[in-house]
């Protein structure tokens, strides 16, 4: 796991290592949505909040829809792709297999958390601006492992709704978009990860690598 150490708060990116799922799922994979037997996805659940001493049983997760919804955490399935929470030891989970994956955390006050998946449709459609929103400012966030400038192919369609210096040759750099989208949205600090999901098999699922027949890693949350 890759961890955000923000004080207040748990927060952590999960990698493809460590889990019971096997063939194209091979080993934590985090989502259900891609054909994985759903016992094994809620055993690598289970082990992730395990490793990061959130209770399992209370884990929160959205029907992920490309969207700029963001709900408040205690429940299963509703559609959206972020959720917010200021209860605390209450974990919540986004997934991605290329998509952004991203935490915002209140960065003084009340403690409130949020977490996210963002695609260029999420980003374009304003989900960072709406977990910020969520969260309240000040404000800090980080963005996970995502693919990168250096194999994010769009055409000129996707390219038009991000600025025009974040497309190079065709390949938009959707980890400088998110950082921007996040400090227009009001937020203090953004910290990146920046490792490419696709250019590193033995780390991450990548759906630009693989297609459908693969898994999917996440970011895991909590208020602590």
């Amino acid at each position: 796991m890759i961890r955000w150490e923000q004080p207040g708060y748990v927060v952590a990116f999960t990698t493809r290592v460590g889990g019971v799922s096997d063939g194209f799922y091979e080993s934590l994979n985090l989502t259900v949505g891609t054909g994985d037997d759903p016992r094994r996805v809620e055993e690598n659940r289970r082990r992730a909040c395990d490793a990061l001493e959130l209770p399992h049983e209370r884990l929160s997760l959205n029907r992920q829809v490309h969207s700029p919804t963001v709900n408040r955490a205690g429940r299963r399935g509703a559609p959206g792709d972020g959720l917010w929470t200021e209860e605390p030891q209450l974990p919540m989970l986004a997934v991605a297999a290329d998509c952004l994956p991203i935490a915002v955390a209140r960065a003084s006050g009340p403690r409130r958390l949020a977490v996210v998946h963002a695609g260029w449709r999420g980003l374009a459609g304003g989900v960072v601006a709406a977990a910020a929103d969520a969260v309240g400012r000040p404000a800090a966030a980080v963005i996970g492992p995502a693919i990168g400038p250096c194999c994010y192919e769009v055409g000129p369609e996707v390219a038009s709704l991000f600025d025009d210096d974040l497309t190079v040759d065709g390949r938009l750099d959707l980890w400088t978009a998110a950082e921007r989208a996040l400090l227009r949205a009001g937020v203090d600090t953004v910290e990146r990860v920046d490792l490419c999901t696709r250019c590193h098999p033995d780390l991450f699922f990548s759906h630009r690598r693989s297609g459908r027949e693969r898994g999917a890693q996440g970011v895991i949350g909590a208020v602590a």
